[in-house]
């Protein structure tokens, strides 16, 4: 066992931004930290990452914890905010220096060469960080949080604001990592992007409501989804959400996906049936596999109705 958080209670004030999670990671896991703005998932990477200490709980990496660890273990941790901490008005160059002489980094040359190889931020050394692209100045931040070699990286939403090429650059560079043995928890808004985590821990409003693998996930909600086309979307979709065993129903461009449970087996054709004879006779409906949007939405909603 690599991480493993019991109880942590975080508050603001009267606001309690993250409420009694636990959970464990594994050496060598990536694991997706997934939820709206304000569900708590800053907040507990930065507890995780040393940098925020929990009211209440207890964090142990490796058997070990902060209260007197506090600086060995920091060192086995690279950290990426939010806010990119990389120094815009110094060099590429420059920052690699400045981080890897922080962390005491013997031949910090020649891992900052290598990363900035991996990275193909080479042609960019003498370049100043904020004449960056967004994606080429969060390449530069993991760069930096990996100089040191850290045994987990933690970033807070690193793809957010960065363009799909960039993105895609980005979780190459998280799937290398973790070929090379390093704990990865990693904070997205895209949903998309955490099908590809190891587990994934789905937070709303401070609680965590899943934590599993997304086929687990898949598998424990029982979903059936199906996609409509129609002449009509604005018709259709208002039709689709009059009945009461559609879940959730989303335009989608051109289409609509609608969720039932597996409780409503058929209950798809008596969506197309209603749209063919009131809207569209032409109407088209497929099954579809579950997606972490429809999961997350779907847990939301029932948690609403308890």
């Amino acid at each position: 066992m690599m991480i493993r958080a019991e109880n942590l209670t975080k508050k603001y004030a009267s606001i309690t931004a993250v409420d009694k999670v636990s959970l464990t990671v594994d050496r060598g896991e990536l694991v997706g930290i997934i939820g709206p703005d304000g569900a708590g998932k800053t907040t507990f990477l930065r507890m995780l990452a040393g940098v925020l200490e929990p009211d209440t709980g207890t964090i142990t990496i490796d058997g070990k914890t902060f209260g007197k660890n506090r600086r060995e273990l920091k060192e086995t941790i690279g950290y990426l905010s939010q806010i990119n901490q990389v120094y815009g008005d110094l060099t590429v160059w420059e920052n690699i220096e400045f981080f890897g002489k922080i962390h005491s980094v013997q031949n910090w040359r020649q891992r900052g060469e290598e990363l900035l190889r991996f990275a193909r931020l080479t042609d960019f050394k003498n370049r100043l960080a904020d004449q960056l692209s967004g994606g080429m100045r969060q390449k530069l931040g993991i760069c930096c949080a990996v100089i040191h070699r850290p045994a987990i990286l933690i970033l807070d939403e690193p793809t957010t604001g960065v363009d799909p090429i960039s993105r895609r650059e980005l979780w190459l560079m998280l799937s290398a990592f973790m070929k090379q043995g390093i704990t990865i928890l990693v904070a997205t808004p895209y949903l998309n992007e955490a099908e590809r985590c190891s587990r994934v821990a789905m937070f709303h409003h401070g609680h965590l409501l899943r934590y599993d693998t997304v086929d687990a996930l898949k598998k424990t909600l029982s979903l059936n989804v199906f996609e409509i086309t129609s002449s009509n979307l604005r018709r259709t979709f208002d039709l689709i959400n009059s009945f009461t065993f559609v879940q959730e129903a989303t335009v989608m461009g051109d289409r609509i996906t609608f969720v039932i449970d597996t409780h409503g087996k058929g209950d798809e054709n008596v969506v197309i049936e209603a749209v063919r004879r009131n809207i569209d006779r032409d109407a088209r409906v497929r099954a579809m596999e579950p997606t972490l949007d429809n999961i997350f939405a779907t847990l939301i909603k029932d948690r609403k109705d308890t």
